[in-house]
């Protein structure tokens, strides 16, 4: 059977090199003929047939496959006037080069210069328009020439996709209305390791703009690329070796217009070559940040009184939350490039690490009006998210009609977050008999803010660490047919398999400082330790004040530009030390007896480990897909991609007691999920002239639960009779896609593109609130019968009803190459989206009587629905930009305006929650010196000091309801680029 199959082989390789022996090929580049640069996407093909390609990231194209006879070859790249080359294709030489040279559009015979703007433009339309599945690009010449922020604004400006931010700086994307979850980030087609604790999403600011060499967002994908996405994928694409010595160097100070600093800072080197007549390229690159992204927060908390489902309830404030938080970013990334050229082919090495510590400081104060009280927090903790790629790439063509895709990957995430949180309270905190129904503008008025009578009540210490790895390998097949002249195209296939490991680990630690009751000889001992017997106000009570570990340094009288006042806050040097005094004294036996008994009483460890999981997932897929053009002006992509997933993981099972803090029990229980997807798609691309285009896609994708979703835990509190119990059945939701674009190119018009998508998802995932475990849910849900009846807290489960999210997308781009003089310089860029959606959230009342007659509480679950939109989705996304380029000066002015977005459920309509519209303006300039090579930048985001503003639907007597405010300010980076 061995023999058998080899000889399979000997006789394909054979028959192939008898097949293709008196066949041709032509290849060439496409560059500009003024400047010599490579035009990256440019189109050649043999006029009137199907036969044609693209250059590739260097300008190269190749044809193979061609016979003798004479054939009219035409080059076209958007933005140049298209040429036209005859030649006769005979004799022994069976590889032939012509290379091309295209022309700038002219005006009237003036010589008119391609800018650095106009070129990204046009490098992105060209590549977008040849792009096979539905995708929008960002061209290197855009990111590297005017970066933004960081790479996550830079995606933003594409149609569909919003961001999250923290500290005014976009960290994750929502595409088309769906959540950060249900979109994929990669790297070079390396899907990165999740960085979240709890879902599936990655932080974008771990990547930095200057280590790319593009960005694509794909919204429809081919079948040879990952289903496990609803929204879309954002592919980052590495930068590789240019022939010949390059360099960059970048130095760039920051200023933070909230915390008014000067000394966050930048530092960009990298270095690249090519050795042995341009086979071996080598590219090496380190970028270091410190920035500040500190905010100012203004938060507040309402209740509903007397509510019914069937009226508007009115909200009365209940609390008014003020956070200062400081955060320090300190981010370090490190790039490795290595590619080398073999006959017919290419092999490629890329190592991409990239950590972010974040230095996080927290002081906050909550006006509580329920109950009189005031409570004041100091925290510091210290998070820290690595996350690194390795991927090994190779690419060879075979007897000019197959090409082999061989890769294999490795990418680890991990998240440590270290946090202390000391808490203080003021009993009797305000110049009020009452504080019912007060307003947001009236709470801080009435407070006393009295340092004297704000008392040390506990501390916290949290960690949370979670890790994942995954590795991936896989073989992609590709084989070019031709029919006839009117008919060619290509078959590919290929597989996947993807081993992943997951961990997190929780550990919290408290101790009650004002509970010490009946120890006085341990409260006795902190304060005399620390010398606080001064500040002691009742010496009955003994409490630690505040006034004995005040921060004199803090000044609040500024907080939110004035609008608030933030009172005395706790010193974190000095509560770390009753922290480590509290640590080392009273949280291990020493021979102090009153000590031992201390500990009892103060120190505590709580069940925290319940919250632990491991797991791996192991992932196989298998595609085929055949992509067929049909003279040049249709092309046909047809195939199914079949993904299966087996997952097991590790979770806790336990029963609360009476102690739960001091001891934990519990058990270690796994679970195992399997599940397979057959996943259809078809993509037709219909260019019936070369101006008009006309793209059709139907796909379906998928996405998998959250990790704290899918675990298999369960922990049961007796006393209150709740369970915090996830869903371990849950099913995979999936989602059919439809897009529709229309493309219309014209030289001074500029690209007008169309698009309409519809998605319908199943089995999407929610909580629905609380529910009582029922005699037949215990049984439905695998759970213990003794838990009937218990109150089962946060239940999810999948959405029975469908979700309906469609939309519109408006893309325009062009430039003014046209207008006379310096005018020409102007480059304009604007896209419109719209989208709406309908969801019908569960959600499950729990109604309940007495029965007189068994003498017993009667619940039942009555399960309902209401109807909105999606979390994370706004209803309208504006982007406008105009650039400016004349001589050695470029400048770009843009616009984000994004419409209110719906980000948080609840149970009661009043208190779901949506942002406000969000609107910003950021300005980015550049200067050439006289210098060769050096350069000026000036950066200015957020030029309107917008801020975050989210709101309760429900309005208070007073007319506040807003749920959160965070305000950044602008930010202003100031820098030198030299380049070699």
């Amino acid at each position: 059977m061995k023999n058998l199959k080899y000889k399979s082989i000997l006789i394909f390789i054979i028959l192939s090199q008898i097949l293709f022996a008196n066949q041709y090929s032509l290849s060439g580049y496409i560059r500009d003929i003024a400047s010599g640069e490579p035009l990256i996407g440019a189109n050649i093909f043999v006029e009137g047939t199907s036969i044609g390609s693209a250059t590739d990231k260097t300008g190269l194209y190749r044809i193979d496959g061609l016979e003798e006879g004479s054939y009219s070859f035409k080059s076209s790249y958007i933005g140049y006037k298209s040429s036209s080359e005859q030649i006769d294709i005979e004799g022994e030489n069976k590889d032939i080069f012509l290379d091309f040279n295209l022309n700038y559009m002219m005006l009237e015979g003036n010589e008119v210069i391609v800018t650095a703007q106009a070129r990204g433009q046009m490098d992105a339309i060209n590549r977008q328009l040849n792009s096979k599945s539905l995708v929008n690009i960002i061209s290197s010449d855009r990111i590297q020439e005017l970066p933004d922020a960081n790479a996550a604004e830079t995606v933003a400006r594409v149609p569909g996709v919003s961001i999250r931010r923290e500290g005014g700086e976009g960290n994750k994307v929502i595409i088309r209305g769906l959540s950060p979850k249900y979109n994929n980030i990669t790297v070079n087609g390396v899907k990165l390791a999740s960085t979240d604790n709890n879902d599936r999403s990655t932080d974008l600011s771990m990547i930095s703009q200057y280590m790319l060499d593009g960005i694509e967002v794909t919204k429809a994908g081919t079948p040879d690329q990952d289903s496990d996405v609803l929204g879309g994928t954002v592919n980052f694409l590495l930068r590789k070796a240019k022939p010949g010595l390059h360099g960059n160097l970048i130095t760039q100070g920051m200023n933070n217009g909230l915390k008014n600093t000067y000394n966050d800072n930048k530092f960009v080197f990298d270095l690249s070559n090519r050795f042995f007549n341009n086979r071996l390229g080598i590219l090496m690159q380190v970028d270091l940040e410190n920035r500040n992204r500190s905010s100012h927060e203004i938060g507040a908390g309402y209740n509903l009184v007397g509510e019914t489902l069937d009226t508007i309830n009115p909200l009365y404030l209940t609390s008014l939350n003020l956070n200062d938080w400081e955060r320090l970013n300190d981010r370090r990334n490190q790039l490795q490039v290595f590619d080398i050229k073999i006959p017919n082919g290419n092999l490629s090495y890329s190592n991409l690490s990239s950590n972010i510590e974040k230095d996080i400081t927290r002081y906050s104060n909550s006006y509580n009006s329920s109950d009189n009280y005031r409570y004041m927090s100091s925290s510091n903790g210290i998070n820290n998210i690595e996350v690194s790629t390795e991927s090994w790439k190779y690419e060879q063509t075979f007897f000019r009609k197959l090409k082999v895709d061989a890769f294999y990957s490795n990418a680890v995430s991990k998240n440590k977050d270290k946090y202390y949180d000391f808490k203080f309270i003021e009993q009797f905190a305000y110049d009020t008999s009452t504080t019912y129904n007060l307003t947001i503008d009236q709470i801080q008025n009435v407070a006393k803010n009295d340092t004297s009578n704000t008392i040390l009540d506990r501390y916290d210490l949290w960690i949370n660490n979670s890790s994942e790895s995954e590795t991936t390998s896989g073989l992609d097949l590709k084989y070019k047919f031709r029919i006839s002249d009117k008919l060619s195209g290509n078959i590919k296939f290929g597989t996947k398999i993807r081993k992943k490991r997951r961990t997190f680990d929780r550990h919290n630690e408290y101790g009650d400082v004002a509970k010490a009751a009946g120890a006085r000889d341990q409260r006795d001992s902190l304060i005399s330790y620390f010398e606080f017997e001064d500040f002691i106000v009742d010496n009955q009570d003994r409490n630690i004040p505040l006034t004995a570990l005040i921060n004199n340094d803090y000044d609040g009288s500024n907080f939110y530009n004035g609008d608030f006042h933030f009172d005395a806050v706790g010193d974190l040097n000095k509560l770390k030390k009753i922290y480590d005094y509290f640590s080392e004294n009273w949280n291990k036996a020493t021979s102090n007896t009153n000590i031992n008994e201390y500990v009892m009483h103060h120190v505590h460890q709580t069940n925290s480990q319940m919250y632990d999981y491991r797991g791996t997932e192991n992932y196989s897929a298998n595609y085929f897909m055949a992509d067929m053009d049909f003279s040049n002006k249709l092309n046909i992509i047809a195939g199914a991609r079949i993904e299966k997933n087996v997952t097991k993981y590790h979770a806790m099972n336990s029963l609360d007691h009476a102690l739960p803090h001091w001891i934990f029990v519990g058990d270690t229980v796994s679970h195992r999920r399997e599940n397979s997807y057959y996943l259809p798609a078809l993509f037709i691309n219909y260019k019936p002239n070369e101006t008009l285009g006309i793209r059709y896609a139907r796909t379906n994708t998928l996405t998998r639960p959250d990790y704290s979703s899918l675990i298999p835990l369960q922990r049961a509190t007796g006393s209150s009779r709740s369970l915090d119990w996830r869903n371990k059945f849950l099913d995979t939701g999936q989602a059919s896609n439809t897009d529709i674009s229309v493309s219309y190119n014209e030289n001074k018009l500029g690209l007008l593109t169309v698009g309409y998508f519809n998605k319908k998802i199943e089995n999407l995932i929610y909580s629905s609130g609380l529910r009582v475990a029922l005699p037949e849910d215990t049984l439905r849900f695998d759970l213990p019968g003794e838990y009937a009846n218990y109150k089962i807290q946060n239940y999810e489960l999948n959405n029975p009803n469908k979700v309906i999210l469609s939309g519109w997308e408006l893309d325009y781009q062009t430039r003014f190459w046209y207008l006379p003089g310096a005018l020409n310089g102007l480059v304009f860029n604007a896209n419109y989206t719209v989208t709406t959606s309908e969801v019908k959230y569960p959600r499950t009342v729990v109604n309940g009587y007495f029965d007189f007659d068994t003498f017993t509480f009667v619940e039942s679950n009555n399960d309902t629905t209401y109807i909105d939109r999606l979390l994370d989705q706004p209803n309208e996304i504006i982007n406008l930009s105009i650039g400016y380029d004349y001589k050695g000066f470029s400048g770009r002015l843009s616009m984000l305006y994004n419409d209110d977005v719906f980000v948080n459920t609840n149970f009661w309509n009043e208190k779901r929650e949506i942002t406000d519209s969000y609107q910003r303006f950021d300005l980015s300039l550049k200067q050439e010196l006289p210098l060769d090579g050096l350069e000026i930048f000036f950066n200015a985001s957020n030029l309107t000091e917008t801020s975050d503003i989210s709101r309760y639907r429900g309005v208070t007597s007073g007319g506040d309801n807003f749920k959160l405010k965070q305000f950044y300010g602008r930010t202003i980076d100031l820098g030198l680029r030299y380049a070699f």
